[in-house]
């Protein structure tokens, strides 16, 4: 009986030792701030936001911040699911056909990427936030590879009101005061 489990396992481990070379289908980059620019600071509500407190939507909702109140933005983190970067044309060690997975933006053309069972960070030569729906590179000169799909994330902050209290939010748009470049 020992021997066949032996077997079965020398056959079986192959398959989970490859398994770790795909992606990760959910990744949360912590600390992550998913855009040119962007800062944690004191940021002004634009409108009335829940606070959770854990960065899930089903978490207890710990309170309210009223639109015109200043908060703390501590940090925040960027859920996500990656999405297929094909390589389109030969660029530094990339050839045609290549696949990069692509998870967190971090500004300026770079992203997150998962590639050959390593998250790394890759200048992919576009912005999602440009004049294009973010799944393509806008300057033909520059681009190398194409998204398949658009980018899926949410990004939760974590904010302390001005009363003390902290909570998560993934609402980070009714926020102003992020980008330190404006």
């Amino acid at each position: 009986m020992k021997r066949l489990w032996l077997a079965l396992a020398l056959i079986l481990l192959p398959t989970v030792v490859t398994g770790a070379d795909s992606p990760p289908a959910r990744y949360i980059d912590k600390g992550a701030c998913p855009f040119e620019c962007c800062t944690y600071r004191a940021w002004n509500a634009k409108k009335d936001t829940i606070f959770h407190a854990h960065p899930d939507k089903a978490s207890k909702v710990i309170g309210i911040v009223e639109m015109g109140t200043t908060v703390e933005a501590i940090t925040g983190e960027v859920h996500s699911s990656p999405v297929r970067f094909v390589v389109k044309k030969p660029h530094a060690e990339y050839t045609p056909g290549d696949i990069l997975w692509v998870y967190t933006y971090l500004g300026e053309g770079h992203f997150k990427v998962w590639r050959n069972g390593v998250m790394q960070e890759e200048n992919l030569g576009f912005s999602p936030y440009g004049g294009s729906p973010g799944a393509r590179c806008e300057n033909n000169e520059q681009c190398w590879g194409e998204l398949e799909a658009e980018l899926n994330f949410s990004w939760w902050v974590k904010l302390r009101s001005s009363e003390g209290w902290q909570g998560w939010s993934y609402q980070p748009e009714h926020f102003g005061n992020k980008d330190a470049c404006s």
